[in-house]
């Protein structure tokens, strides 16, 4: 992987351009999704526009419908934080010069938005498992996260390859005790997050 050819102290982030694409780059579509019960609806809005993990009550309100385990929702949450870094060790140990001078991870703040940007990713991907719903993202918001990442030159190689890894670690912990749907739900919803990020269509 090389190093994209701005760095990240040149990119002006502060730029009406940028303001307005930060604005739409919003991938989670389930809140605008008609078939989904209306309280539903404002539990999943409420919690992306806060960018928060869902509650224990707002899980199995949530999971009626799809029947997925509420607790072990719960319990996946709790254990993000850990998941992430231990995807981070794997992806490191995997390609230690992601991260050094010439890597796609590299400043070291570039680095911070991929370690960032995977608990998004994984926080709704566990909104549409809670619900049963692996079609998640919208059109129009994963334009603007394309075309915000190109211009801040997003290195969605490397995020892919963490999500992937991510993704790996969630499994292992949401299979015990649950059933092959659930795990199912889950996995799709990753799958569908990493296909859309590597795709502009």
């Amino acid at each position: 992987m090389t190093q994209p050819s701005k760095s990240m102290e040149t990119i002006n982030r502060s730029s009406p351009k940028i303001k307005e694409l930060i604005k739409v780059a919003n991938v989670f579509a389930l809140p605008k999704h008609s078939k989904l019960p209306e309280s539903n609806r404002k539990i999943l809005d409420s919690a992306n526009t806060s960018k928060r993990l869902l509650s224990l009550e707002e899980l199995n309100i949530l999971c009626e419908n799809s029947h997925c385990n509420a607790k072990k929702l719960e319990e996946l949450q709790h254990r993000l934080p850990s998941l992430i870094n231990e995807a981070k060790a794997m992806l490191l140990r995997k390609q230690p010069e992601i991260t050094e001078k010439g890597g796609s991870l590299y400043p070291k703040e570039r680095a911070e938005a991929c370690w960032r940007d995977c608990f998004h990713f994984a926080r709704i991907s566990i909104y549409g498992t809670a619900v049963g719903e692996t079609d998640i993202t919208d059109k129009e918001g994963l334009k603007a996260v394309h075309e915000l990442y190109s211009i801040l030159e997003v290195p969605v190689d490397a995020l892919t390859l963490c999500l992937k890894e991510l993704q790996l670690k969630c499994r292992e912990i949401y299979s015990e005790r649950n059933g092959e749907e659930d795990i199912k739900l889950l996995d799709g919803c990753f799958n569908h997050l990493a296909e859309k990020m590597n795709s502009k269509k």
